[in-house]
């Protein structure tokens, strides 16, 4: 592209440089930034409108430091003079929305991920806790059933069907269930083989527990189950954006001093069901905000 006017040596450079949708501050700060960068053909962007109010800059020493100060923000002042429909803030990447969910969950107040999934409901983070939960407690037949197959151990829809109903008949827990049919040779040996890999691996796990502290032990998981190796093998923006939320996960595991209080934070987190509609902050990355307009930005 930088070259595109030297290669074809009559075309004539058009710069859109006119914005109908910011104040002139906002375009003059980015402006100033972007010229920062000499690899560019350059444009100075302008507006016909108002120049608005300045950009405000806030430092934070880490991410929490930023939810909680942002959060204090919109309760003692904006709330008052605002729509929280008319309060946004944009992130660069989707992992970073978990710091202020975790604030607004905490304070109370209403908040809507745009584009995404609240934090602790994206499938890699229910894939994990459900692991650490099936740890903790082997009766979790809800964790058992989502992570006996994930990633692959041959277990189909059939032979999960014999568990379950197996389990449901002698009333026990889907875990003794596979225990008692792998005894009585009832399961075909492929799966037999994937199954047998899987609980001894919870049983290993669970003696790590006793070890290693909880923060640790997710990590040993995601490596030996293969559940890393799996989202690894195949390199798309979504695996990348999986592994990213995982990295923010084993952050938020940091924050608590055992695995059952973690996992009651979850419970909690997962449980407090938000509407879509009434006043909300709306959460976002800087692409899925594209195109719409906000009064206050939080970026």
């Amino acid at each position: 592209f930088l070259n595109f006017d030297k290669t074809y040596k009559k075309s004539k450079i058009i710069r859109l440089e006119q914005n109908y949708r910011s104040t002139q501050n906002i375009l003059s700060a980015a402006s100033s930034l972007i010229s920062k960068n000499d690899g560019r053909l350059g444009k100075k962007l302008w507006t016909s409108g108002e120049a608005g109010e300045l950009v405000n800059l806030s430092c934070y020493k880490n991410g929490k430091d930023e939810a909680i100060n942002i959060a204090d923000i919109i309760e003692k002042k904006l709330k008052k003079n605002f729509s929280l429909n008319n309060v946004a803030i944009l992130v660069r990447a989707i992992f970073q929305t978990r710091e202020f969910e975790e604030r607004f969950l905490k304070m109370g107040i209403g908040y809507r991920i745009v584009g995404g999934t609240k934090f602790y409901e994206r499938a890699e983070i229910k894939d994990c806790v459900s692991y650490l939960r099936l740890i903790f407690q082997k009766k979790d037949d809800l964790a058992f059933e989502r992570i006996i197959n994930n990633p692959k151990r041959s277990v189909g829809e059939s032979s999960f069907k014999k568990i379950n109903e197996y389990a449901n008949k002698n009333k026990i827990c889907l875990e003794d269930s596979c225990h008692k049919l792998i005894q009585m040779n009832a399961i075909k040996p492929k799966t037999k083989q994937g199954i047998l890999i899987f609980l001894n691996q919870l049983n290993k796990w669970r003696q790590d527990l006793l070890k290693n502290n909880h923060n640790k032990l997710l990590e040993v998981v995601l490596d030996e189950s293969g559940y890393s190796a799996m989202l690894k093998s195949k390199k798309d923006l979504e695996n990348e954006n999986r592994l990213e939320n995982i990295k923010e996960l084993l952050n938020a595991m940091k924050e608590f001093d055992n695995l059952e209080g973690f996992l009651e934070h979850v419970a909690l987190a997962t449980s407090i069901d938000q509407d879509w509609e009434g006043q909300k902050v709306n959460l976002m990355t800087m692409h899925a905000s594209k195109g719409l307009e906000f009064d206050v930005v939080f970026l």
